[in-house]
């Protein structure tokens, strides 16, 4: 929260789960959350690996980010990750060409977060993030056209273009 051009605290001391950390909507996120004064544990596949140093060089990371080892798919991992948590904010999805290493993989770890979150007794909201790709691909709407939460992506038209991320 801004109050008078200064960012005021309201993390109370909470710690946040973001999986997907590293990537694009994930980092924002992370940042956003640093600056309000959350702890935060971000789930990326290697913490060690270089394209993660950017979190590290957000204020307040050396304080409050810890980065954890976790694969969508690693039930086991996602739980450590999420114990203790306050709340989740979900980024995390397989990108890939292949449907068959992408769509089925996204919505079990969508799951396995889920249920993570709900085991955990500690969480109270979970976020489930998204992109444009879930909107965008529909060749009826118009190019101004403004979309809500009544938009979706046509699936069919997806799977014709083989654009398997926006079917995801």
């Amino acid at each position: 929260m801004t109050v008078g051009g200064e960012a005021t605290a309201t993390g109370n001391g909470q710690t946040v789960c973001v999986t997907g950390a590293g990537g694009y909507i994930g980092s924002w996120i992370v940042k956003l959350l640093l600056e309000k004064g959350y702890a935060v544990r971000g789930t990326v596949r290697n913490p060690d690996d270089a394209k993660n140093a950017h979190l590290r060089g957000l204020a307040g990371a050396a304080e409050r980010l810890v980065l954890c080892k976790a694969d969508l798919l690693d039930g086991d991992a996602l739980r450590a990750a999420i114990a203790g948590c306050h709340g989740v904010f979900h980024t995390a999805s397989p990108i890939t060409d292949d449907p068959e290493e992408m769509v089925e993989p996204a919505v079990r770890g969508t799951r396995y977060v889920i249920d993570a979150a709900a085991e955990s007794g500690t969480v109270r909201r979970v976020v489930l993030t998204s992109s444009i790709g879930a909107v965008a691909m529909d060749p009826s709407r118009g190019p101004d056209a403004v979309v809500d939460e009544s938009c979706w992506s046509d699936l069919e038209f997806c799977k014709k273009t083989k654009n398997w991320y926006c079917y995801g």
